[in-house]
């Protein structure tokens, strides 16, 4: 049951992201061409439109910046210490400044430890329980979106640990004998 609620949760953030987002750039050029009934270029001496260059099968797009994957995620999540309130109090209206200024910065620098706060994992360290629904829409109630492919991977092995890793202990030998 817990399950089907994060999945709740998450799918009324895609639809809270979806109609908060302003068409881009390219969709209002194409409506406004469509609107013009423009017709497309032609070459000189041609009686054919020019067609765009599409690449060929099997080629590649360049490789697009990978951002480093935290190897935990405590550090990054203490930037929204702030949140605590709205995260765990119903009656907290809107998350404070100092709340949306960790936000940003962890969706900018290790958004993938955002999937702790939506998957449970940072209730151990609160005085109360997250709210899913809360911690989904939090960054868009912070004036940012947290990306897609992160929110994807939150259900996947790929989600770094909350606490750093221990360090390993030196084997110590064993005592000799006299």
């Amino acid at each position: 049951m817990a399950s089907s609620s994060k999945l709740l949760a998450l799918f009324l953030a895609f639809a809270v992201a979806a109609a908060a987002l302003q068409p881009s750039e390219a969709a209002r050029v194409v409506q406004s061409h469509q609107r013009c009934n423009c017709n497309p270029p032609v070459a000189p001496g041609s009686h054919e439109p020019e067609k765009p260059l599409i690449p060929a099968p099997g080629s590649t797009t360049p490789p697009q910046q990978q951002q480093q994957q935290p190897t935990e995620c405590m550090t990054p999540l203490q930037s929204m210490a702030a949140c605590t309130g709205y995260l765990t109090n119903l009656t907290v209206a809107a998350p404070p400044s100092e709340c949306c200024d960790g936000v940003r910065a962890v969706v900018r620098d290790a958004p993938i430890c955002l999937c702790h706060g939506i998957n449970g994992g940072m209730s151990q360290f609160l005085p109360s329980p997250v709210d899913p629904l809360r911690m989904a829409v939090l960054p868009l109630a912070c004036g940012t979106v947290l990306p897609i492919q992160t929110l994807l991977m939150c259900n996947s092995q790929q989600v770094p640990p909350i606490m750093p890793p221990a360090p390993a202990t030196p084997a110590t030998p064993p005592p000799v004998s006299p």
